[in-house]
């Protein structure tokens, strides 16, 4: 089969740029999970409902695209943090398989509550940067993906610091580490674990502000996405922060030069199998390291 090297390079660029998107959902996987050791499968619902609220904010209110994002994400991250504090914080004790089922419940009420508010039908933002393509080389790029890609950066390089070089952030690292260690020395891990669920429903909806301006709007995105930041964070070390940039990328990068190797029918499919290899050999992620402590 003869490949055509010029369209596997725009696969390539093209896989970093949709792993971005990736990499936020499967930090906020991690983060999550870090914190409170619960993996929550909301978060695709997350993000799909971040994207309707910046669609409904932006057309219902004179705030322009940065405005409606805001309060999308303001929203997104109230309502995150508080359904951990009433339905969720009191499961902790129980069976982490409980809370896990929980979550899978919770992103099934998102989905039907989205299902009646918005209906079936899916929907598109208006056009703010050009999409004509620009060609640089045998590289086919398009200005408003560039300008995607550049928020999501920004946004993971933000959190980065955010995480490393603020108090509240080391608290929430510290939580992380060693919850007794942490109250030890006068951290709130409730706090920090209720943050950690806003802060990872940011993120989640900031990927879901990006696929969906980048494609469309639609029910069915929060499944699909959450389940590419899943394996993300899986292949990358669950709960590892760092580990998960790295995986969200690698991730998009394998699956859009699959499509072009073998068929874009089965990019998809480069999800699951990712899955079940990294489970079979490397249950820990590709970039953990052995014998050391967890990083976030």
């Amino acid at each position: 089969m003869d490949l055509d090297f010029g369209l596997l390079a725009n696969q390539i660029v093209w896989g970093v740029m949709v792993g971005i998107s990736y990499t936020l959902l499967a930090m906020a996987f991690s983060l999550i999970f870090a914190t409170s050791n619960t993996i929550n499968f909301a978060i695709g619902e997350f993000a799909m409902l971040a994207a309707y609220l910046c669609y409904t904010v932006l057309s219902k209110l004179p705030v322009g695209f940065v405005g409606a994002a805001l309060v999308a994400m303001v929203a997104i991250a109230a309502i995150a943090m508080l359904l951990e504090r009433i339905a969720f914080r009191r499961l902790y004790n129980l069976d982490p398989i409980l809370v896990l089922i929980g979550t899978i419940g919770l992103s099934s009420i998102i989905k039907n509550l989205v299902l009646i508010a918005w209906g079936p039908y899916s929907m598109s933002f208006p056009r703010y940067f050009p999409v004509e393509p620009v060609m640089i080389g045998p590289l086919v790029i398009i200005p408003q993906n560039v300008v995607v890609v550049t928020v999501g950066v920004v946004a993971m390089v933000g959190f980065h610091l955010f995480m490393t070089r603020t108090r509240l952030g080391t608290a929430m690292r510290a939580t992380a580490q060693n919850i007794r260690g942490a109250t030890l020395v006068g951290v709130n891990p409730r706090a920090c674990v209720n943050l950690s669920w806003g802060l990872g429903a940011v993120m989640a909806g900031i990927a879901g502000v990006m696929i969906a301006f980048t494609y469309n709007i639609s029910v069915d995105m929060g499944a699909a996405s959450g389940l590419k930041g899943f394996t993300a964070a899986i292949l990358g070390g669950f709960g590892n922060l760092p580990a998960s940039m790295a995986g969200g990328v690698v991730l998009g990068v394998v699956e859009n030069a699959s499509a072009e190797v073998f068929s874009h029918e089965y990019k998809d499919v480069v999800a699951f199998m990712v899955i079940v290899l990294i489970l079979l050999f490397k249950p820990s992620g590709l970039f953990a390291r052995s014998g050391g402590a967890r990083r976030i």
